[in-house]
């Protein structure tokens, strides 16, 4: 998957203030490059704990067709294919801690190694009614 992307440090705690604005900054540069979004928003997580003041490093992508250009003020790669436990979770994201804690949960009854990556793909967004939310979670495996 080709993904147009940029990367923070971040924590938990300060989470809030990436939401909605940076998709709405990668769809307009697609957009001005003339590049297909052929996918959902991605968020990557390297290393975040569950920790609410833990740093760590946050990727928010966009998958797209074709390549960008060199000039482009976001960053772009080709990720590799992903193995991971996943679940779709429906309704809000303050909700979310409880459908990682049954991923989690799944992780330790049957043993899986994890690595250092999760993320969660955003299928529909509703600002206005988040009971409407679908996000994907998937808990990266090694």
């Amino acid at each position: 998957m080709n993904v147009l992307y940029c990367t923070f440090q971040t924590s938990l705690l300060s989470l809030h203030d990436k939401i909605g604005t940076v998709a709405r900054d990668l769809y307009s540069e697609a957009a001005r490059q003339h590049l297909l979004v052929t996918g959902p928003v991605y968020w990557f997580y390297y290393g975040a704990d569950g920790v609410p003041e833990t740093i760590f490093k946050l990727e928010i992508a966009i998958p797209v067709s074709g390549i960008p250009e060199t000039n482009s003020k976001f960053l772009f790669k080709e990720l590799d294919s992903f193995k991971c436990l996943s679940v779709l979770h429906e309704g809000a994201w303050s909700d979310l801690k409880q459908t990682y804690g049954k991923l989690m949960e799944k992780v330790g009854i049957d043993k899986l190694a994890m690595n250092d990556i999760c993320r969660e793909a955003y299928i529909n967004v509703d600002f206005s009614r988040d009971e409407c939310n679908l996000t994907e979670v998937q808990i990266g495996l090694a």
